[in-house]
């Protein structure tokens, strides 16, 4: 069950060519973004490849999100060739959510902030107040610009963390 209660969309579109799509529990589809090691690294903050998720963590991992009834998991898709592929995955949750492009063509083209827009739309539909206790490792400049530009704020450093918050 996603956030107690609630109703998960199967899709949000986001524009022509760019949805989200509900986890449907093929953990799977993931695996290769999270033994990636730049993902890993700027996620986890791990450089140790011996260290490098497998299966079941992944599969923990996605199963948390969707038991936990505090979140909603999606997938990140584009249209490539008239098909849906997915490439990375987002977390709606108030306290800290993540947000990952997996597949590495992909990044640095706005995707990520499309998709960051598109969780902060519908935490408003669902009258969520705002997002805290967002973690991201001061060497992961890509990511600390990605949440400035939709309107998180560094609110705390802790160490190598900075900590970030968005206001609805």
């Amino acid at each position: 069950m996603p956030i107690t209660g609630v109703i998960q969309p199967e899709i949000i579109e986001i524009e022509e060519g760019l949805r989200l799509r509900a986890y449907d529990g093929n953990h799977l589809t993931g695996l290769p973004w999270y033994q990636n090691p730049v993902v890993y690294y700027n996620s986890e903050g791990i450089t140790d490849l011996s260290k490098i998720p497998g299966e079941e963590y992944v599969k923990g991992m996605y199963d948390w999100f969707q038991s936990n009834g505090k979140s909603e998991m999606y997938f990140i898709e584009v249209e490539k060739d008239g098909i849906f592929i997915p490439i990375g995955d987002i977390a709606l949750q108030e306290k800290n959510p993540p947000i990952v492009i997996g597949v590495d063509e992909y990044r640095g083209y706005g995707i990520g902030k499309k998709a960051l827009q598109a969780i902060i739309s519908r935490a408003r539909e669902l009258g969520i107040k705002g997002f805290y206790e967002t973690i991201i490792f001061d060497y992961n400049t890509a990511s600390q610009r990605l949440y400035e530009s939709v309107g998180f704020k560094c609110v705390e450093v802790r160490g190598k963390e900075r900590v970030y918050e968005l206001e609805l």
